[in-house]
């Protein structure tokens, strides 16, 4: 398991998961509790975003600068309609909230 991203806040680290989780790389968020506690523990701790296997490392890191660039990480970009109930949604997402189609 191999450290991919460091996210600004927990709502960041999800939504790039979720980026990988819809391209099929496993992946998990670590740190996420400890947002909680900043004050009280280093100020660099911040939530992670892992790989689960470590030959996905290269391929997650190149999503990492594409989900940079596209600015979903501050929920730039262009707002996309959902192809199979139109609903429409705001960059960072990949999946429709209202059917659960995944974003094409």
């Amino acid at each position: 398991m191999k450290q991919v991203y460091i996210a600004a806040d927990m709502m960041d680290a999800e939504l790039f998961k979720d980026y990988l989780l819809a391209r099929r790389l496993p992946a998990i968020v670590k740190g996420a509790m400890l947002t909680g506690i900043i004050g009280e523990i280093p100020t660099n701790t911040y939530p992670t975003v892992w790989v689960d296997d470590d030959r996905d490392y290269d391929l997650a890191r190149k999503l990492v600068k594409q989900y940079e660039a596209e600015g979903l990480a501050k929920g730039e970009g262009e707002k996309w309609s959902c192809k199979h109930c139109g609903e429409t949604l705001g960059p960072q997402f990949t999946q429709c909230w209202s059917c659960g189609n995944q974003r094409e």
